[in-house]
């Protein structure tokens, strides 16, 4: 089983953490722990000491810009209280490719597998899409941080995983659960995340109070907890009656707290904030809500802490982007116009006004506040935020013809026939009787150094691409690699290529242009 694990949870092969709990618990009811890396690569051996609770392992996803899975770090507002069978039905609702697995605190960890090599970057992206509609957690990982593994004291546990109908399952099903619910990252890169229609009244609210609705308070402070919630009612609906605000806050009252307050507390409160109109209060403030604290998604909600994307942003309509290994762009439908923008026309709102007038549409300025970041500014993040990879020009698309176009060029501008002392000179060398290519690693670094920095994060990735294999030895070099000649190199070219001919790697190429200059010149 230690072996399953250890290839599932492959990563960070330079170093592990190793954590031991101190027995404390916070106000919310999390453990606390204690934290040590281990500057070693992770073994089976090390997993089956996990496993057999002897000590508790933590791993990061990403190696190389790579990874192969990621995961959602759920962490309630009260671990006391909390229940996962909400996030097990949401995942299994919105049929979302993950293995939800109880945390050591007793939150929730909520795991995706891959089933090969997927982008870090991308996966950063699409996991906190999801995140901010379904689950808003504070962490996605990968983040350069260790995740605590699942199955500590595998007989006695308590972080096990649930499948699709809530019920713990043991570490050799979930492996199997794993495998089964693996996605392509292409596939996961272009996942459409569907509306959570159960929660989408909050979605304009700050995450902390969404998460607050939706999870439920057993705690103290009800009191300025349903404060924030009237004066995010009152500036959602600023004509509100005193009612209707009365209405609202009872509602809201049974709605949230597992003892409500009483009725007239509630009455008195909602008066007061009608009558005020006071702010909504974050931490410090508020410490409570520091946990579940999220500031950069809280900007850019239309109730967030004053920094809201403008309402003009839902006029943009179908707002996709375009990008290869160089540039990207932006299309969006407006006021009946298929725009496409260029960061540069993004750099400020004259530029963006400019790029308008093109389209016969003039832009009025954005009124500026006295203090914060501009709604311009907030505007284009939103364009950014909400911008889906167009279908039709995938950078992924874009990016595998590049790196394909690239190794093509290396193989037709290096190759020889037959010629294997020609290996250490920095050739590809074709064996004809049996189609197989051969060359130096330290080759093919130097050709993607200079001619493919962009579309390959190291050698391995182009090697990994065409399914090279090392040898550690061939016709007297070290460290060769070969691989069968690629379909996409011409062949005929190939095939046409005098043996003889000299290419620059060659010193008599040199010499004889030297004599030829020498010649020209007497």
């Amino acid at each position: 089983m230690q072996n399953k694990l250890l290839k599932l949870f492959a990563g960070d092969e330079t170093r592990y953490l190793k954590s031991s709990l101190t027995g404390e618990d916070d106000e919310r009811g999390k453990k606390a722990a204690q934290y040590t890396t281990i500057h070693e690569p992770v073994t089976p051996e090390i997993w089956q000491q996990h496993l057999e609770g002897k000590l508790r392992l933590g791993l990061k996803p990403e190696k190389d810009g790579k990874c192969l899975w990621g995961c959602i770090d759920v962490d309630p507002n009260n671990y006391k209280d909390y229940s996962e069978k909400k996030y097990v039905e949401i995942i299994k609702k919105y049929n979302l490719p993950f293995v939800p697995v109880k945390s050591k605190s007793g939150g929730l960890h909520i795991f995706i597998f891959f089933n090969d090599f997927a982008d870090v970057d991308k996966v950063i992206f699409k996991l906190s899409q999801i995140n901010e509609q379904y689950f808003l957690a504070q962490e996605v990982f990968p983040c350069n941080k260790a995740v605590n593994m699942p199955y500590h004291n595998m007989n006695a546990s308590m972080e096990f995983a649930f499948d699709d109908n809530n019920t713990p399952i043991m570490v050799g099903r979930f492996v199997e659960l794993a495998e089964q619910k693996k996605i392509d990252p292409k596939d996961f890169y272009n996942f459409k995340v569907q509306e959570y229609s159960a929660e989408s009244e909050w979605s304009h609210y700050p995450p902390c109070v969404q998460k607050l609705i939706q999870e439920g308070w057993s705690g103290n402070n009800r009191n300025n907890y349903l404060f924030n919630v009237l004066v995010l009612e009152m500036k959602k609906n600023n004509s509100l009656t005193v009612q209707q605000i009365e209405d609202i806050a009872q509602d809201r009252n049974q709605q949230i707290f597992n003892k409500p307050l009483d009725r007239q507390e509630v009455s008195s409160l909602a008066k007061s904030v009608h009558k005020q109109g006071y702010e909504f209060q974050c931490p410090p403030k508020h410490p409570e809500y520091q946990p579940i604290c999220n500031k950069d998604l809280c900007k850019t909600r239309r109730l967030g802490i004053g920094e809201a994307i403008p309402e003009v942003i839902d006029a943009f309509e179908n707002i996709t982007y375009i990008q290869d290994t160089k540039n990207i762009w932006y299309e969006f439908d407006y006021k009946n116009q298929h725009i496409m923008i260029t960061p540069e026309d993004m750099k400020d709102e004259k530029s963006f006004r400019i790029k308008l007038l093109r389209h016969r549409i003039y832009w009025l300025t954005l009124p500026k506040p006295r203090k914060g970041p501009s709604p311009f500014e907030l505007l284009m993040k939103g364009i950014v935020d909400k911008s889906q990879e167009s279908k039709e020009h995938a950078y992924t698309d874009t990016l595998e013809e590049e790196r394909y176009s690239v190794l093509k060029d290396f193989f037709e501008s290096h190759i020889e026939q037959d010629k294997f002392d020609k290996l250490k000179d920095g050739y590809v060398v074709l064996e004809s009787k049996s189609n197989i290519c051969y060359f130096k690693k330290l080759t093919l670094d130097k050709f993607l150094k200079k001619n493919g920095s962009k579309m390959f994060n190291t050698t391995a990735d182009a090697l990994r691409i065409i399914g090279c294999k090392r040898k550690d030895y061939h016709e007297g070099e070290k460290n060769v690699w070969c691989v069968e000649m690629p379909d996409f190199v011409n062949h005929q070219m190939i095939k046409a290529k005098p043996k003889d001919e000299v290419s620059e790697m060659d010193d008599d190429y040199h010499a004889t242009k030297f004599k030829e200059h020498t010649q020209e010149n007497n």
